[in-house]
């Protein structure tokens, strides 16, 4: 863009920060925003599923308004997704078995689960480390009963979408 304008990309970035959307919100996210960016990165990856390219940020940004498209990648692949997929601990596609697992357990409190057992390719330790990321995310929603918390992180992750997703992680990556 600055060297279409002919101008220093310095001078370009304090320009579109000067004129920026006055909408878009600075600090922390609300939890609306939250569940406002999984329902539409949800809705992009049930979109994407019978296409081949990435995610479409921008567009994602766009309909979120509160927040530009890099924001909302960002806070999805730094903060959302769990740094044990990078580590190889642990899968984007487990996030939604441990949902469905947990739904179906119907537990009470974290201590009636066995997280040993809950998902049989992955250790305890690392299930429950996992749980705990998710939970840190749910803001007043972390106070809530275990259940409670189950429920909240069920409408975000929509656990009926493992099988997209697995379609999504099994696909060649496309540049």
């Amino acid at each position: 863009m600055a060297q279409v304008l002919g101008k220093n990309r310095h001078h370009v970035k304090d320009t579109w920060r000067r004129i920026s959307p006055v909408d878009l919100k600075k600090g922390n996210w609300s939890q609306t925003e939250y569940q406002s960016l999984f329902h539409l990165v949800n809705k992009d990856m049930r979109m994407r599923v019978f296409e081949e390219k990435a995610s479409n940020w921008t567009a994602i940004g766009n309909r979120l308004a509160t927040q530009t498209s890099m924001h909302c990648c960002k806070k999805w692949y730094e903060q959302l997704t769990s740094s044990m997929v990078k580590e190889g601990k642990w899968a984007d596609t487990d996030d939604y078995r441990l949902l469905d697992e947990l739904l179906r357990l119907d537990a009470y409190c974290v201590e009636d689960v066995d997280w040993n057992n809950l998902l049989e390719h992955r250790p305890g330790d690392i299930t429950l480390k996992r749980w705990r990321q998710m939970v840190n995310h749910i803001g007043i929603h972390g106070l809530q009963s275990f259940a409670g918390q189950v429920e909240v992180l069920a409408k975000r992750y929509c656990p009926e979408l493992l099988e997209v997703r697995e379609a999504l992680d099994s696909r060649p990556v496309v540049d």
